[in-house]
């Protein structure tokens, strides 16, 4: 079931009276419109917003709508732009801080001019009965296929090589997939309903990809400036973790344990060595992260404590980790707006991180604990970006993407944020060429974390930490293991 679109009669009508001729020709443009709008809906519904959702709206980039619309009258006009200056647009636009200048994401509501039909997938599955829905999810159509083919035709234009440097390639169990789509449509998961609705749609891509490609997901690959690599589309990373899991099927997940902190930690002993008055040595300064980094659950214990009243939970744990990430990638630990290094005025992530909970969250603020993490990070912040300002190419290449963001400067927390996310690159690269080595196959690359078939040996797992521990100089280095 794919969500499709058609335009009332009166839409066409009008602008076949504005523009005659040549006959045919408002028809077959505002059909190329309408296919273009159609399109865009289908895509917007993999990662729509919760506001887009309230409003049965979607999100749209207005750039491709306008600048991707047919024009009519010897290109005196775009389709799109006729049909909103002349009351019958198909859509209205209800984030008023998008337009074709500032490049925001729209978030489009169909007027009475558009019909929209099966934009509810999980709707619709959980209407029909457990032999239709596997024969649902069993059938390829057409429309699926040639919306694949369409989304696929760049890498199917490339070389064998092109596509090895470009892609990265993930297999998908397909049975597993469909267990898991299964499992939502029947409610046995602990998602909540908005959750639920869009990783079924993010499943079915997964699964009709699959489909067309014999089990292969093929992610293009997005290197930043920042130095991470994301992917285009639908991918490893664009997916929930849960259905990361059940597409990858067997396999084994391992992950860089607070992996920030550990590598600002390893920059403390440069930080004391430069101290003229030391009255305190290393893991004495940085009492806070050095338990955060050695008892995390001592260390969420009492932030818990402090924060919720309340011995730990699943659900206070996971805010509790969310927030200390944060303020890790910082965030302020403020209740108010602050003023960032450039001038902008901005609210803290941690306003989201609490539900805008304000009460949990001056609770959070105020605790000692927190405090003293927070300001051990920040002495190590400041002592690091002045530790790197002397490096030649770092400032060629943040020079560099300046330009090209065109902004004046970055921030301390994004140089910050620049440095790790190279570093935690370099440590992952060096764990994934020794799973290459050991001859097991690696499925999926997230960040902090890498996603192989078998289970790497404990004698080679310890192996990998030593040897990037000793490469790095970020001693407390270490690998989580999470079985799929």
């Amino acid at each position: 079931m794919m969500l499709t679109i058609e335009y009332v009669p009166s839409v066409l009508s009008a602008l076949e009276t504005a523009f005659p001729t040549p006959p045919n020709r408002a028809k077959q443009q505002l059909d190329k419109y309408l296919a273009l709008l159609e399109r865009q809906l289908r895509l917007s519904l993999l990662n729509r917003s919760v506001f887009a959702r309230r409003f049965d709206a979607y999100d749209i980039p207005l750039t491709k709508l306008i600048n991707g619309s047919p024009t009519v009258n010897n290109k005196q006009w775009r389709v799109h732009e006729w049909l909103g200056k002349h009351g019958h647009a198909l859509v209205e636009n209800i984030n008023k801080s998008a337009n074709n200048i500032t490049k925001e994401i729209a978030v489009l509501k169909p007027t009475a001019n558009l019909i929209v039909k099966n934009d509810n997938l999980l709707k619709y599955l959980q209407s029909v009965t457990a032999p239709e829905l596997d024969a649902y999810l069993d059938t390829l159509t057409q429309d699926w296929q040639d919306l694949i083919d369409d989304y696929q035709s760049h890498y199917n234009s490339l070389s064998v090589k092109d596509r090895r440097s470009q892609f990265f390639t993930s297999p998908v169990d397909i049975p597993a997939l469909k267990r898991y789509m299964t499992s939502i449509v029947q409610g046995a998961t602990v998602l909540n309903k908005y959750q639920q609705e869009n990783s079924i749609v993010h499943a079915e891509y997964v699964l009709r990809i699959a489909q067309v490609t014999n089990g292969l997901l093929h992610q293009k690959i997005d290197k930043k400036a920042f130095g991470r690599t994301y992917y285009e589309g639908v991918s490893v990373l664009s997916t929930r973790k849960e259905l990361r899991m059940a597409f990858l099927g067997t396999s084994w997940e391992y992950d860089c344990k607070s992996c920030s902190t550990a590598w600002k930690m390893s920059f403390a002993v440069q930080w004391h060595a430069q101290k003229k008055s030391r009255k305190l040595d290393v893991r004495q300064s940085f009492t806070a992260m050095t338990l955060y980094l050695e008892d995390k659950d001592a260390f969420f214990d009492a932030v818990i404590l402090e924060v919720y009243n309340s011995q730990p939970t699943p659900e206070y744990k996971a805010t509790i980790k969310e927030a200390m990430t944060a303020l890790g990638f910082g965030a302020k630990l403020s209740m108010g707006t602050w003023r960032s290094d450039t001038g902008e005025e901005s609210q803290s992530s941690l306003f989201e991180v609490f539900d805008r909970d304000t009460a949990v969250l001056k609770r959070f603020v105020k605790c000692d604990l927190v405090h003293k993490f927070n300001a051990e990070q920040q002495t190590l912040n400041k002592f690091i970006v002045a530790n790197f300002s002397g490096d030649a190419q770092w400032q060629a290449e943040m020079k560099a993407e300046q330009q090209r963001k065109k902004v004046k400067q970055f921030s301390s927390a994004q140089k910050i944020v620049w440095l790790y996310q190279h570093a935690e690159t370099i440590m992952m690269d060096m764990v994934r060429a020794e799973v290459k080595k050991s001859g097991n196959t690696v499925l999926a690359n997230v960040h902090d974390a890498v996603v192989v078939r078998n289970q790497i040996p404990a004698k080679l797992l310890a192996k990998i930490e030593l040897k990037v521990q000793q490469r790095t100089g970020v001693g407390y280095f270490k690998l989580g293991e999470t079985g799929y």
